[in-house]
């Protein structure tokens, strides 16, 4: 059950980032944390945006391969060791994702007012604190 849960929360997101990687629009405008004014924070970055989310992509297919792994489903030419610890490691980035204070993206936020903040506040930190808690428990072991 908590695999599943993981994996579709994997596949969402993954889904969402190829759609953007091959040109999809939806969601744009509160894929990229804001500044006050909507314009993105990064900006000077937008050229990168496209390629970026393709890479985020692929990175959680990778992620939904290492959980298969470490559930016993799929077989790979990597120890046992080391996969939890790459779960594990991943998890607790997605959880400082969520929980450390910074000013554009997490629970503990401190710019709130635009729409990116309050999709991050209701939606993708929640998914990022959850993701990484399943995470580590995969990790850990079950």
């Amino acid at each position: 059950m908590l695999l599943a849960l993981a994996l579709t929360i994997i596949a969402f997101a993954a889904g969402f980032h190829a759609h953007w990687a091959l040109g999809g629009r939806l969601g744009y405008s509160v894929s990229l944390p804001q500044r006050p004014d909507g314009t993105p924070v990064l900006a000077h970055r937008l050229s990168w945006w496209r390629p970026a989310a393709g890479a985020v992509a692929l990175a959680l297919l990778g992620l939904a391969i290492l959980l298969l792994a470490a559930a016993g489903h799929l077989t790979l030419p990597l120890p046992p060791r080391l996969i939890r610890a790459a779960l594990m490691c991943t998890g607790a980035a997605f959880i400082a994702r969520a929980l450390v204070p910074n000013p554009w993206v997490g629970l503990f936020k401190f710019l709130r007012s635009t729409r990116w903040a309050r999709y991050d506040t209701r939606l993708y930190s929640p998914l990022f604190l959850l993701l990484g808690l399943l995470l580590l428990r995969q990790g850990w072991g079950e």
